[in-house]
């Protein structure tokens, strides 16, 4: 049982979020880097990005999934409007910041207009 970087995120916000969806499945996580955009200029850009490591090399394969998957998502300026409290969302995001309901299950979410009103 070894830990086992999995992903390295241009930014700090990119690398919570994947390590917030492995620890959904379960998939304990180790962040380093978090704070090393301080020695950029210091050091080469690409060793003080945030890294995203797995305690458990067994969990590999499925860590790889859920990396696929969180790479393979669009990035997205609109936003999904929660139909629990009313929120808006990034369209990315799969359950509401704000009360944690799932925006994109079934009746769940519409998108939310220009302006954020529906």
């Amino acid at each position: 049982m070894r830990v086992k970087r999995v992903y390295s995120a241009s930014d700090l916000f990119d690398a919570r979020l994947l390590a917030d969806a492995l620890d959904d499945v379960r998939i304990r996580t180790h962040l380093f880097n978090a704070n090393a955009i301080g020695a950029m200029g210091d050091l080469p850009f690409g060793e003080t990005w945030p890294e995203v490591w797995i305690a458990d090399d067994r969990d590999l394969e499925r860590a790889q999934a859920v990396v696929a998957a969180h790479a393979s998502r669009p990035a997205s300026r609109s936003s999904m409007r929660c139909a629990g409290c009313g929120e808006d969302n990034p369209a990315n995001f799969d359950c509401c910041w704000n009360c944690g309901q799932d925006v994109r299950g079934e009746g769940a979410g519409r998108p939310a207009a220009a302006g954020g009103r529906p």
